[in-house]
């Protein structure tokens, strides 16, 4: 499904794309909002891999992908981007924002690379040039990515599966002053490693991550450390429990599917793992050590 609304009501979404009623290819000449930079190719639309439905859409690792995802030359008030990303093991990712819809690359408001990119990066992780902040992901697994840039106070903060990457840091362009609107965002091919699914393309005016249902903050782990069982206490039912090591290799799973589950971490080695849960369409990921 794919909707455009033009209303800027507080949390109203401008665009909502799931890919699933386009035909396989090319994307560009399928949306208004979806662009291919000047001198790039389109990203193709696959039935591949999808986090919902059948369709996402890939970037792929021919080094000209290059995909614009016009946001309308905001110049104030507060907007929310977010989308599922899933990345294969060893494969790259990468986007940035642009401050222009019509003049792509005359600025950019900040680059994100998703593991050893070419250009930047560290393995594993998502690295914002502008912050020496990392944040861990786990490769092979569907997960939410959620920016809200706050245009009236010039902020950005980025939310990497639950976890909270960067909080409210100066939303700046390449010679570091304010940056002053939201053109668009670019998704980029940006070397041979780079394999970077995307899905569920959700933006709206408002801050998304406002709404606990959305953030899913409402829940708590103990005891950290944890000795054999991990509880987690919520409000609302839990749907998904996952552990991964320190590498990104899920070791334990489970769906308890009620408020309050626990499980068992017995038979697991001394060390840091972290703990996805999952609940309803929120996710949160939290460092337990063992």
């Amino acid at each position: 499904v794919t909707a455009l609304a033009m209303a800027f009501t507080v949390n109203a979404q401008i665009i909502e794309d799931n890919f699933d009623s386009y035909t396989l290819g090319d994307i560009s000449p399928q949306a208004a909002h979806w662009e291919t930079w000047p001198g790039g190719t389109a990203a193709d639309v696959v039935d591949s891999n999808a986090f919902s439905g059948t369709q996402s859409m890939l970037i792929s690792d021919n080094g000209t992908d290059d995909q614009l995802l016009l946001l309308g030359d905001q110049t104030s008030g507060v907007y929310s981007v977010s989308f599922r990303v899933f990345i294969p093991t060893g494969a790259t990712g990468f986007y940035n924002f642009q401050q222009e819809e019509a003049n792509p690359g005359a600025q950019f408001n900040g680059q994100v690379f998703i593991s050893d990119t070419a250009s930047g990066g560290t393995n594993g992780n998502f690295t914002y040039d502008f912050d020496p902040n990392e944040t861990p992901f786990f490769f092979d697994t569907w997960f939410p990515v959620v920016h809200v840039i706050d245009l009236d106070n010039g902020t950005i903060t980025i939310q990497i599966d639950g976890v909270t990457s960067l909080d409210a840091v100066p939303y700046v362009n390449t010679a570091g002053d304010p940056a002053t609107q939201l053109g668009s965002m670019d998704f980029f091919s940006i070397d041979a490693n780079n394999m970077m699914f995307v899905d569920d393309v959700d933006y709206r005016q408002g801050n998304v991550l406002s709404n606990d249902e959305f953030s899913a903050t409402n829940f708590s782990v103990y005891p950290n450390p944890v000795k054999d069982v991990l509880n987690i206490e919520s409000a609302t039912a839990v749907d998904s429990i996952e552990v991964y090591d320190v590498l990104g290799k899920r070791v334990l799973t489970a769906s308890p599917d009620r408020i309050s589950p626990s499980i068992d971490m017995s038979a697991l080695t001394s060390g840091a793992y972290m703990v996805k849960v999952t609940i309803g369409n929120a996710s949160k990921t939290v460092k337990v050590i063992k």
